[in-house]
């Protein structure tokens, strides 16, 4: 650096002022992202204390779906869109049970097989189903496990069979396979013996709040970990798998320590970019999950994240919604991103799902 002696006895007062001031504000400044673009896009969003919303504007603005919600009202919620009908949302709570949601009738419906129960988690899948091309919807609870049924309307069953463990966090189905996360293991529908088997070989922290898959890769998130801990000894927030779930590797490099991830979103269109909502808010990894790196520009200081959303849009770029403790918030998949807050119109309250229904599907069947 030139000294201060030199600058003076070499440079006109004026642009040393002018000098001066720039080393002061220069340090300091941060290159200021543009905010993301808007795109057209239906969205509902489940609100802690309040009931569903729906945006038909990408998020802009929310309305509350005319129905009568208060049965819903103070209740954890999360969201699930029917396969095979678009209209219709699966709602699960935390106390109330399940419930169905018309978005056309705006009629929500209890499903009395659920009444009063912590219904956790819903997957839509034919793998455990008997018959050929039939699918069926499992309903993960918190204490007496899982339930299933054939879609449309079937009778529901359980799904238990060597299920150590009832407290089910999540239920995920792949393209070829079904987990579980539980509070103590992690679990795969075996279709062969009709039965659950353990599958967290090299998995420390074993409370399953998460799951998500592309192909063969797979990544496990988890919760407050209950175990006897050493001093000294790191239990990973988050783990990997490459060969479908057979064994895992702690895939936890940036994120803070003891962090609780609560969801987990590949970006399928390119599947070394990764999100995921956590405690401590939210973080990307672009190589796969071997780093990641805490994303601030646009959110919150210190916020926790429930769901994450991925979707891919006609111009050819990812969106990206959260829903959070600090409401919804949405950006671009871009090497740099700035989030924008995607909550007017809703309660002051914590959003904690999230649904995506892109342009020409809000009305399809899936065939």
């Amino acid at each position: 650096m030139v000294s201060m002696k030199l600058l003076k006895k070499n440079w006109p007062a004026s642009i040393l002022i002018f000098l001066l001031i720039l080393l002061i504000l220069v340090p300091g400044c941060s290159k200021e992202l543009p905010p993301p673009n808007e795109y057209k896009l239906t969205c509902y969003a489940a609100s802690y204390g309040n009931g569903i919303y729906k945006s038909d504007n990408g998020g802009t603005s929310w309305f509350p779906l005319d129905a009568d919600q208060k049965p819903i009202y103070s209740y954890y919620k999360k969201l699930y869109l029917s396969p095979l009908d678009k209209n219709t949302l699966y709602v699960t709570t935390t106390g109330a049970g399940l419930f169905t949601l018309g978005l056309h009738t705006g009629l929500l419906e209890r499903v009395e097989q659920f009444k009063e129960e912590n219904v956790t988690s819903v997957a839509f899948t034919d793998i455990v189903s008997t018959k050929p091309n039939n699918m069926s919807i499992l309903v993960g609870m918190n204490g007496n496990g899982i339930l299933k049924a054939s879609m449309p309307a079937g009778s529901w069953q359980p799904c238990n069979n060597n299920l150590t463990y009832r407290n089910i966090n999540v239920l995920f189905a792949s393209d070829n396979a079904l987990y579980a996360g539980t509070r103590k293991d992690l679990f795969r529908w075996n279709e062969t013996s009709r039965e659950w088997r353990a599958t967290s070989n090299g998995i420390k922290n074993k409370n399953i709040l998460s799951v998500s898959a592309e192909g063969n890769t797979m990544y496990a998130g988890s919760g407050v970990y209950e175990e006897p801990k050493g001093r000294f000894e790191h239990i990973p927030c988050l783990y990997k798998s490459v060969d479908s779930g057979r064994t895992w590797k702690g895939s936890d490099k940036g994120i803070a320590d003891g962090a609780l991830i609560y969801t987990i979103a590949i970006n399928h269109k390119r599947p070394e970019r990764v999100y995921t909502g956590t405690s401590d808010g939210i973080y990307r990894s672009i190589d796969g999950g071997e780093h990641w790196s805490k994303m601030t520009a646009g959110l919150p200081d210190s916020f926790m994240v429930f769901e994450i959303k991925v979707e891919r849009m006609p111009d050819g770029k990812d969106v990206v919604y959260a829903a959070s403790s600090s409401g919804i918030f949405m950006a671009v998949d871009d090497e740099e991103t700035m989030w924008a807050s995607k909550s007017y119109g809703l309660e002051p309250t914590a959003i904690t799902s999230i649904v995506l229904v892109p342009e020409g599907v809000r009305n399809s069947k899936l065939n």
